[in-house]
C-alpha cells in the first residue's frame, strides 16, 4: 500500500530505495522513513492518497478467499505496518472486520506500529473475541510478519522463500493465492 501511494504521488523510487535499505526491525530508520513520507502526505487529503490504493494490484483470490472465510464464520483482521488509513480502506474493501496499522493523524503525528505489535494486537483481539491463539490463522509475506506468525496456531507464508525462523512451522503457499490459503484454513481450523 505504501508503494501504491508513493507511485501515485511521484515518490516510488524513493520508497523502493528505503525498502531496500531498511529492515522492519530497524526502529530508528523506519521511524525516519515514516516521518519523511508523512511529510509528503501533508500536501494531500486522505481521499487523494487513497485513490492510489484503489488501483493497486492485490494477491490473487482475495475477494473469494475472504468471502469463503466469512461464509464459514471466521472473523478477519488486516494487520499491517503500513499506514492505518490505507489498511482500513483495504479491510473495508475486502470485508474484514478488524484492522491495525501505523496511524497518521491529520496534524502529522505518527502512532507507530511495529512487527512485535502485530502479535500483541492480534492476541488482544483474540482475547476479546474469546478465541485461543492456537485457533488463530495468520498470513504473512515479509519479515515484519514473523512475530505474528510465530504467535498463532495456523501460520501461512505466501512469500517466495520461507525465512529460517519459520522453517517447518508454516504452511507455504508461494503463489500467494488467498483463496487457496482460505481453503486450507477452513480445512485446518474449521468454522
Amino acid at each position: 500500500m505504501w508503494e501504491a501511494i508513493a507511485r501515485g504521488i511521484g515518490r516510488l523510487e524513493r520508497v523502493r530505495e528505503m525498502e531496500e535499505q531498511i529492515a522492519p526491525d530497524q526502529i530508528a530508520e523506519v521511524t525516519a522513513a515514516r516521518e519523511e513520507s508523512a511529510g509528503w502526505y501533508s500536501a494531500y487529503t486522505s481521499d487523494e492518497l487513497l485513490k492510489h490504493v484503489t488501483s493497486m494490484q492485490v494477491a490473487p483470490g482475495v475477494d473469494e478467499g475472504f468471502a469463503l472465510l466469512r461464509e464459514h464464520g471466521f472473523r478477519i483482521a488486516v494487520v499491517s505496518l503500513t499506514w492505518e488509513f490505507a489498511v482500513e480502506w483495504f479491510a473495508d474493501r475486502f470485508g474484514a472486520s478488524y484492522f491495525a496499522g501505523t496511524a497518521l493523524s491529520p496534524d502529522g503525528q505518527i502512532t507507530h506500529f511495529w512487527p512485535e505489535d502485530k502479535a500483541l494486537w492480534l492476541a488482544e483481539l483474540a482475547g476479546k473475541l474469546g478465541v485461543d491463539m492456537s485457533d488463530v490463522a495468520a498470513v504473512g509475506d515479509t519479515r515484519g510478519d514473523l512475530p505474528m506468525l510465530l504467535a498463532v496456531g495456523h501460520p501461512y507464508w505466501v512469500g517466495a522463500i520461507v525465512p529460517p525462523e519459520l522453517d517447518g512451522k508454516v504452511v507455504h503457499q508461494p503463489d500467494g493465492d488467498i483463496l487457496a490459503v482460505a481453503e486450507s484454513i477452513v480445512r485446518a481450523v474449521g468454522g
